[in-house]
Formats: structure tokens, sequence, C-alpha cells
């Protein structure tokens, strides 16, 4: 938002909505115990996916709660 040779390119003037701002990551894990897993965070939720050790997702809910910023 702060560029202004972006901001000439598109003869406008950018804002930024954060009501209507999305984004989405997911990230490949792997665990001690030798599981692969993915854990994809949006704005909205936290999801945890293709993990078949319960204590897997007890860690990421930690993790989660751990982060004032997530929890």
């Amino acid at each position: 938002m702060a560029s202004t040779p972006l901001a000439t390119q598109h003869g406008g003037t950018c804002t930024h909505d954060p009501e209507i701002d999305t984004f989405s990551a997911t990230i490949r894990c792997h665990d001690a115990n030798g599981e692969i897993y993915s854990v994809n965070m949006s704005r909205e939720h936290i999801d945890v996916m293709s993990y078949s050790d319960d204590a897997i997702l007890a860690k990421v809910e930690a993790w989660v709660n751990g982060e004032a910023a997530l929890a």
C-alpha cells in the first residue's frame, strides 16, 4: 500500500478494508512420531488435516492457545 510506483501504475488510490480482507496458509508438518499432517490457517479458523494420532491435535491446540494473536 505504500508503494508509490505501484499506485502510479494502477492510476488510483490504494485502500485496505480489513472487513473484507481474507487470507489462508497451509503448512505441511512432520511430527516427531513420523506422521505428516497439514495445518491450514485463515482469518476465521484453523484446521488440522490428515493426522491419525490425536496427540498431534492436542499439540496444535496447545500452540494456538499459547499464541495471543490466535487464542
